[in-house]
């Protein structure tokens, strides 16, 4: 197929892919061979036919929407090789590279604008499956700049991608906003991508995408309601204000039905992860699991109500003593307080955000850690309008609900406490964890799925200088790239108490004075009402 009309043929080797998945889950889950000979005889049909294309039409093809759409089919393709040695398998797998976009990516050359996003972005979770079967860097180098490419620059908060299936350029996030954004599936193939990828580097920064999404879109994308025939699950996230999700089936459906249905059944994929000497444990995420290591004899079980508990706690059992390090996830956004006791005793150590905290002991039966993981209320901004931001408690992304189809504007220093969170600012929901309202709107976590209108971005202003709910009756000053007064004073947050604020007050409104961006008498202001205020917290 060298033609882009998909009302005529629609990617085929997506399906082929579909099918071979399952055929080679089938042999692999009860070692019937008849599955293995059907997934056999697939590849080596695809292979017959497409060793005979010349090398310029097959780059061709895979170039076009949608019919170059060939999926995972990769990896499931390497994955059988890995079982048959076959060299016929593995040659098949080369012939699905798309040269100018490998080689693109591979030199660091972003080329992603106006390219179809889920057509791409399982094309690198194979190339990663490429290089364990034949060691060429091209393959990895490749996958790990694209990761880079899009994670966070074409990143929404909820961890998706995408605008009407589509990269836009990189950067472009308050600019794309509409009601078909983050198509789910782009988020279910960026997880696998990115556990494939820290099993060849142990980068927190993949986990912590992992967090992030899972915790977020792909929780969000169920409906909170049962059904027995339709599966409920979102294609788009709109994501712009207002927007209500959709979670119902599509004409003909969709991939993202069938993902949809898949990824709620893979909780546990990265919980835990081991190197192969049996030296280490990561533990990426907290959630309610129990591990079985059988390789070292220790069962390890983690219970916790995370993200309603800020923390966990994690009990090794076992019959002898295993010695191994357990390395605890230190989340990016984790900037204070993260604490962890082993039988109720400080374990010495800095944790350092967006790292992992090594404990090291030989284990035995019963010893038990505490991980504490605090969170605070933070934004993050848009890269392309700073004023445009989303918020997050600690992994959860909380959006607003309300109908209105233009931005809330909202501001959230008016009592920030002295670590900078700004959670003292909004007022909890009563028996509703992680619901707070600000301005008479209320907050929620976008894991809920319902159909509520809702506020993924708002527009931050914060038009006067103001602390601990004392305001200072001076207009808070901006430079020219927007940052203001009070975001340079708080983004040197936490505070070890009150005076080290003013302090930190006094310098700063020194140099914006200095500047001329600040009169002398109303910095005298803005030095007064800070040492007046009182702030939640420490």
């Amino acid at each position: 197929m060298t033609a882009g009309n998909y009302t005529v043929v629609w990617a085929p080797y997506y399906t082929a892919h579909k099918i071979l998945r399952g055929l080679l889950d089938a042999y692999l889950g009860t070692g019937d061979t008849r599955a293995l000979d059907l997934a056999e005889g697939m590849c080596d049909w695809m292979y017959s036919r497409l060793s005979k294309l010349p090398a310029t039409t097959l780059q061709r093809m895979w170039g076009i929407f949608s019919s170059g759409e060939f999926g995972g089919i990769v990896e499931a393709i390497c994955d059988l090789y890995a079982v048959t040695g076959k060299r016929e398998h593995l040659a098949l797998a080369r012939l699905f590279d798309l040269d100018r976009l490998i080689d693109a990516c591979a030199a660091g050359e972003d080329i992603l604008n106006g390219m179809h996003a889920n057509q791409h972005i399982p094309i690198f979770t194979g190339l990663v499956r490429l290089y364990d079967e034949t060691g060429e860097e091209r393959y990895l180098t490749a996958a790990k700049n694209f990761w880079d490419m899009v994670v966070p620059t074409r990143m929404y908060g909820i961890g998706g991608t995408s605008t009407a299936e589509f990269w836009k350029a990189p950067g472009a996030v308050a600019g794309t906003l509409s009601d078909t954004n983050a198509e789910t599936c782009c988020a279910y193939n960026l997880l696998k991508l990115s556990r494939t990828l820290f099993f060849h580097e142990q980068d927190p920064a993949y986990m912590d995408y992992y967090e992030r999404a899972l915790h977020n879109q792909i929780l969000g994308s169920r409906q909170d309601r049962p059904d027995a025939e339709k599966p409920l699950v979102t294609y788009f996230v709109g994501l712009r204000p207002g927007h209500v999700r959709d979670y119902t089936p599509k004409a003909g459906t969709t991939c993202c039905e069938g993902t949809g249905m898949e990824s709620h059944t893979k909780y546990q994929d990265s919980v835990y992860f081991a190197r192969p000497d049996g030296t280490a444990l990561y533990v990426n995420l907290y959630s309610p699991t129990t591990l079985t290591w059988a390789e070292k004899g220790v069962t390890v079980t983690q219970t916790t109500d995370y993200p309603r508990e800020q923390g966990a706690t994690i009990t090794v059992r076992g019959r002898r003593a295993a010695a191994f390090d357990l390395l605890l996830r230190v989340p990016a956004w984790a900037r204070d307080g993260f604490r962890v006791t082993v039988n109720g005793r400080t374990v010495k150590g800095t944790p350092v955000p967006g790292s992992y905290f090594a404990v090291s002991r030989t284990w035995r039966d019963g010893d038990t850690v505490r991980v504490r993981v605090p969170f605070r209320l933070r934004v993050e901004k848009a890269l392309d309008d700073p004023s445009v931001q989303t918020l997050f408690y600690g992994p959860v992304n909380l959006v607003g609900r309300d109908a209105r189809t233009d931005y809330l504007r909202l501001g959230l220093y008016r009592n920030a406490a002295l670590s900078g969170d700004l959670l003292p600012s909004l007022t909890p929901v009563t028996d509703e964890p992680l619901h707070y309202t600000l301005d008479g709107v209320e907050f929620a976590p976008f894991s809920e799925g319902t159909e509520d209108p809702t506020h993924a971005y708002f527009r931050r202003t914060e038009p006067q200088v103001v602390f601990g709910a004392t305001e200072s009756g001076v207009a808070n000053p901006a430079r020219p790239d927007g940052a203001t007064l009070l975001d340079e004073i708080w983004d040197a947050a936490p505070f070890a108490n009150k005076p080290a604020l003013v302090r930190h007050v006094e310098s700063t409104v020194d140099a914006w004075v200095a500047a001329g961006l600040l009169g002398a008498a109303d910095g005298r202001k803005v030095v007064g009402t800070a040492k007046g205020a009182s702030y939640a917290g420490r």
